[in-house]
């Protein structure tokens, strides 16, 4: 397992077509300018299921590093119970 800086994460997450949640729901992130504040949210998520409302929000001092496996990284949710949320990356192809 890697880990790299909340930076190098916030230009993956900017660059990203679309992301994946936890292999099961595909969104366009909405992002946040990084500041330095320990409570600044960079990234916020939600969405709806059958009904069901999801949120997911992160906070800069709670994903100083992140985890990267693959294509994915794993983010801590502020809104949970200590949870890292796998974060999948989808890009566009390159055309030869």
């Amino acid at each position: 397992m890697k880990t790299i800086t909340l930076k190098e994460a916030h230009q993956i997450l900017e660059d990203a077509s679309a992301i994946i949640i936890d292999d099961d729901v595909v969104l366009y992130p909405s992002l946040e300018p990084i500041s330095g504040d320990e409570l600044n949210e960079f990234l916020f998520l939600r969405w709806d299921d059958g009904g069901l409302e999801y949120t997911l929000k992160f906070l800069e001092g709670d994903n100083q590093e992140v985890e990267i496996v693959g294509s994915s990284m794993f983010l801590y949710d502020t809104l949970s119970n200590n949870d890292h949320i796998q974060i999948t990356i989808l890009t566009t192809k390159e055309l030869e």
